[in-house]
């Protein structure tokens, strides 16, 4: 069935023998992995926005975990100066937004 799916794009498999949905599907992977490990603290916020029970907490947990794992292995420094940086920029030019943030932490 995959062998019949047409694409406007003519993909060529590469020398390891990936079709062009193959090579997708490692591309897309290899982004959601990247993705996980470098804003694993988002996905945190996320779990802590879900409506509360047993398996939300089961989710909370490994997602907390995650930003946990990715912060003591320094992969969550990048996203930690951007965000202190975008704080500075607000309160620079927004003082009021600043301080109403400082309130709801």
């Amino acid at each position: 069935m995959a062998d019949q799916f047409d694409s406007p794009v003519d993909v060529e498999a590469d020398e390891q023998g990936f079709s062009g949905l193959g090579q997708m599907a490692v591309a897309v992977g290899i982004a959601v992995f990247t993705l996980a490990m470098l804003n694993a603290h988002a996905l945190g916020a996320w779990a802590d926005g879900l409506e509360p029970g047993a398996r939300t907490a089961r989710i909370s947990a490994v997602a907390h975990g995650l930003a946990d794992q990715t912060a003591a292995r320094g992969l969550d420094v990048p996203r930690a100066a951007l965000k202190q940086q975008w704080d500075k920029v607000k309160a620079a030019r927004w003082p009021d937004q600043a301080i109403s943030d400082q309130n709801q932490r």
